[in-house]
């Protein structure tokens, strides 16, 4: 696990979250990151792919921008729980 070097500068619910407690603690506005980062990944993915791998280019963006917005959620929620944001 990585050292963090700066102190919390707000309250700390929980200083080494499990990965249950960090997911149980997204926010709407998580969500609402998560989603986007997959709808604008999906539009990406389909406006640029040539007519003949398009289908292939959806799953693929698709699937970067749901793990992009997963980890950022993750790190949000992470950071509230440790009281590194607010």
């Amino acid at each position: 696990m990585g050292v963090i070097l700066e102190e919390p500068k707000h309250k700390v619910t929980d200083p080494s979250p499990s990965i249950g407690s960090v997911v149980s603690n997204f926010s709407v506005v998580d969500i609402l990151k998560a989603s986007a980062f997959l709808g604008a990944a999906v539009a990406i993915g389909y406006s640029t792919a040539p007519p003949d791998i398009k289908k292939q280019a959806l799953v693929a963006c698709g699937t970067i921008g749901a793990t992009a917005g997963f980890f950022n959620a993750y790190q949000n929620s992470a950071g509230r729980l440790m009281g590194f944001k607010l």
